[in-house]
């Protein structure tokens, strides 16, 4: 008989029962690993990891988390400043009934907001105007949820660094904006509203350090305020000029200016088929 040892049916038996516990735990493991709730690395994970994960959000409210597209990344407009987006552009006639990061314990979380209330209180401020706090390109106008009411979404580009940011404007009554719609720090984008009578008329105000239009997210995170930024210390780091903001004249101009230089140019026929591209479309 040989030096070779060879395995008796027992043995063959116990690795065989070994193996296929290997492989059953392997799949357990992998049924069991929730691809939403596992921790990611913001350096990795791209846009989207920065943010709270999926499985944290309400569902009806996900179709609000929409990736800015290229365009409107290329689009965001410099601001010059920001302003308070109620009562006079410093503020006055207003006051932060409930400022960011204040507890609330009957919506558990952390505010991530300022709610805006004229200084009449209840709903004296019903209807008023709500003004963008700076200029900025309409990401989203819409109803997330019945508890939002309507929401305006504005895109904006720092002075500093170029980052893009957004300011989201709540609970409105009516909003007065487009989507895709550029407008001037000061113009009247909505009114205050109740959010479809849930509460008492004030403006619900977030700024967003994010390239995704978070209309509709939660506005309370057990985990902190998420990558929402204190309005407050946004309007104080950069304040807006006293003078207002001339940005949608001199853009009506432009656009006129370049009208008058497509209409000056002879026509030329085109092939059948071609979709007419004007420069007004890029400005």
């Amino acid at each position: 008989m040989s030096g070779k040892r060879f395995l008796t049916p027992i043995r063959l038996i116990t690795l065989g029962l070994l193996g296929a516990g290997v492989i059953a735990a392997g799949v357990i493991a992998c049924l069991n690993h929730d691809t939403d709730t596992a921790p990611v690395s913001p350096a990795t994970a791209g846009v989207y990891g920065q943010d709270v994960p999926p499985a944290t959000m309400p569902a009806e409210l996900l179709p609000g988390l929409v990736l800015l597209s290229p365009q409107q990344l290329a689009l965001t407009p410099l601001v010059d400043g920001f302003q308070s987006p109620c009562g006079t552009a410093t503020g006055a006639f207003a006051y932060d009934a409930q400022p960011f990061g204040t507890r609330n314990e009957a919506r558990g979380g952390y505010h991530t907001g300022s709610d805006l209330n004229g200084i009449g209180g209840e709903n004296t401020d019903l209807g008023m105007p709500v003004n963008a706090a700076a200029r900025g390109l309409v990401v989203y106008t819409g109803e997330p949820a019945p508890a939002w009411g309507k929401v305006v979404v504005l895109a904006h580009r720092l002075p500093e660094d170029g980052r893009i940011i957004q300011t989201l404007y709540a609970h409105l009554d009516k909003s007065i904006v487009r989507h895709g719609q550029f407008v001037g720090r000061g113009e009247p984008i909505g009114t205050i509203g109740t959010a479809n009578g849930n509460f008492l008329a004030h403006l619900h105000f977030e700024a967003i350090d994010s390239v995704c239009t978070e209309a509709g997210q939660p506005a309370y995170s057990p985990g902190g305020t998420m990558n929402r930024m204190d309005p407050q210390q946004l309007l104080a780091k950069y304040p807006a000029p006293a003078l207002p903001d001339p940005y949608k004249l001199v853009r009506r101009m432009r656009l006129r200016e370049a009208g008058l230089q497509q209409s000056s140019r002879p026509a030329v026929s085109m092939p059948q088929g071609t979709i007419p591209v004007t420069p007004t479309q890029f400005l």
